[in-house]
């Protein structure tokens, strides 16, 4: 058992302890009423409101008899939610999930073959001209406050995405709307207008849904930091927000009101998220029992918990890639040809095998072999020492004073910094990197800060001081890198690569309006290929992705959608407690 500390949590009242078991917790009562304190003003009244309705509702829908509901499960992962839990601002990718599959609604979900099946939306039509698509929501589906969800909160959401101000990361779903897009026809009816494109539903399963009543008077610049989203977000997903405590960990517990035919009361009453950096520490846990599931755990951690009773590993593809962000806003690294001599002074082959083995794949670009758009034909730098030599003379980058470092005529040396997050697999990749660069002339400094400081960093269209950096990304199934790559990019969150070339904006700009994909795929294979030759990254390799499970929780999935998309159908076995 993992004896967890007090923590801020929503509601008035004196502070709660939080234990987490899995053998026994399924016997335990009913959880007590919501009642933990917050002294943020804004949060006093939506406490309350939040506190009344969980009552009531608790009181008017019992947990069932059934021995699968109870209980409470532990993840550990390995970041913060940078954030909270206000989808409007955030952008991890396990906080995302949480978003879209616990707290919160989108208007469709992915089914298990990835097309869109209702949720919010019990239905919709799309015009036959692409140029529009309606949808008619439930009306059962209510926030956690006991307000409905309306036609109104789905206006207010996506409004507020494609709102610059706002400084949502995935503004480029959007490309093709415009500020009058979406509109409220009544309570229950939602149209959206946009230029005819291809992929149309995918942000639909994408965007959770924010809650108008409380956050339509807060200003769009202002919603990044608002109390919401880490002192009382409300939400109308099956778990509602609990409590949190900054760096350590998060707790929601089961929505007893969620509708049936969405899924119901989750199995399991409550489910609270650790705050554990080191994937080995995490395995550590999840073998001593602090844990019930480490989530993205390396290789090394991944084997040594497949070796263990009790516990049982979970690998499956995912689409997150590992890669070397460049920024060409720097000297040297705006030549291009420096940019792919760092690619080739790397042996990423060998890097894949150090760091993953038979857990990933080798890549070019950010299209993933199981896309439909994959090019199996292209071929990107090979790693060539003597090559990248000699492209980087040819750029004028010679090692004038003979200390082992480039310089060019002006006698600035290439050299930049290098900065990632605190986590081992990219760390060894900076180790690595030092000597493969450091072989042909090139150096940096490397810097290792926490997750929040690296996404600031990275995210602040304002200042791009960093040189280059090591990240890991997950796309949406729909692959649009316009944020990442076109021109008009440098002022989004993503738009670290201030690459400005025609081809590439062409190129960006036709894609998403071919809706036909056999028609599409030639382009794809163009728009790949320009990628390669300017690498604006240096891409690494996409990683299956390995979680850790308590061999007695039951009912877990996870696929290429997510780790968490059926937290609510997870339970402990009641025949092994």
């Amino acid at each position: 058992m993992a004896h967890l500390r007090p923590i801020r949590a929503l509601g008035t009242g004196a502070l709660i302890v939080v234990a987490a078991c899995g053998g026994d917790a399924p016997d335990r009562p009913e959880l007590p009423p919501l009642a933990v304190s917050s002294d943020v003003p804004f949060c006093q009244s939506v406490a309350q409101a939040v506190n009344a309705y969980h009552a009531e509702q608790s009181a008017a829908h019992p947990r069932p008899a059934d021995p699968r509901y109870g209980g409470t499960v532990v993840v550990a992962g390995g970041g913060d939610f940078r954030g909270g839990l206000n989808a409007l601002t955030t952008g991890d990718q396990t906080d995302q999930e949480t978003e879209l599959h616990l707290l919160h609604v989108t208007l469709t979900r992915f089914a298990a073959d990835r097309t869109p099946e209702p949720y919010l939306a019990e239905s919709w039509t799309l015009e036959d001209d692409g140029s529009g698509i309606t949808f008619r929501l439930r009306d059962d589906v209510m926030w956690h406050d006991g307000q409905p969800v309306t036609a109104e909160d789905v206006v207010f959401t996506y409004r507020r995405a494609m709102d610059p101000a706002t400084g949502f990361l995935n503004v480029g779903w959007f490309q093709f709307y415009d500020a009058d897009a979406v509109e409220a026809l009544d309570d229950h009816t939602v149209r959206f207008a946009f230029t005819p494109h291809a992929e149309v539903m995918d942000p639909f399963s994408n965007m959770a849904i924010m809650p108008q009543h409380l956050l339509g008077d807060v200003p769009p610049a202002e919603m990044g930091g608002h109390p919401f989203g880490t002192d009382c977000p409300v939400g109308a997903g099956p778990y509602v927000f609990e409590a949190y405590r900054p760096g350590d960990q998060w707790v929601l517990r089961a929505n007893p009101a969620f509708p049936e035919d969405l899924g119901g009361r989750p199995f399991l009453d409550r489910y609270v998220y650790r705050v554990i950096p080191s994937s080995s520490t995490r395995a550590g846990e999840l073998a001593a029992g602090g844990v019930d599931v480490a989530l993205g755990l390396e290789p090394v951690d991944a084997e040594a918990v497949a070796a263990r009773d009790g516990v049982r590993l979970a690998a499956f593809d995912s689409r997150s890639f590992s890669f070397i962000g460049w920024n060409p806003r720097l000297p040297g690294l705006s030549d291009v040809r420096v940019r792919r001599a760092l690619t080739m002074a790397l042996d990423r082959e060998a890097l894949l095998e150090t760091l993953r083995g038979e857990y990933g794949t080798r890549v070019e670009t950010g299209v993933p072999d199981f896309h439909w758009a994959y090019d199996p034909d292209l071929q990107g730098p090979p790693h060539d020492p003597e090559g990248a030599r000699a492209m980087l003379d040819e750029a004028g980058w010679t090692d004038r004073d003979g200390d082992g470092v480039r310089e060019n005529q002006a006698g600035d040396e290439l050299r930049f910094d290098l900065v990632t997050n605190s986590n081992t697999e990219r760390e060894t990749i900076a180790r690595i990197m030092a000597d493969e660069l450091g072989d042909v002339g090139v150096a940096f400094d490397l810097q290792v800060v926490d997750n929040q400081t690296l996404g600031a960093r990275l995210g602040n269209p304002t200042n791009r001081d960093f040189g280059s950096f090591i990240l890991g990304f997950a796309p949406d199934f729909n692959i649009n890198e316009r944020d990442f790559f076109h021109s008009s990019s440098d002022a989004t969150g993503y738009g670290w690569s201030a690459l400005n070339d025609p081809e590439l904006d062409r190129l960006l700009d036709t894609l998403p309006r071919i809706r036909d994909r056999d028609q599409a795929r030639p382009l794809w294979a163009e728009y790949q290929q320009r990628i390669v030759e300017l690498q604006p990254y240096t891409y690494l390799f996409f990683s299956q992705r390995l979680n850790g499970l308590n061999a007695d929780l039951a009912g877990v999935e996870m696929d290429l959608r997510g780790e968490l998309i059926n937290v609510p159908a997870w339970y402990w076995n009641p025949e092994t407690n």
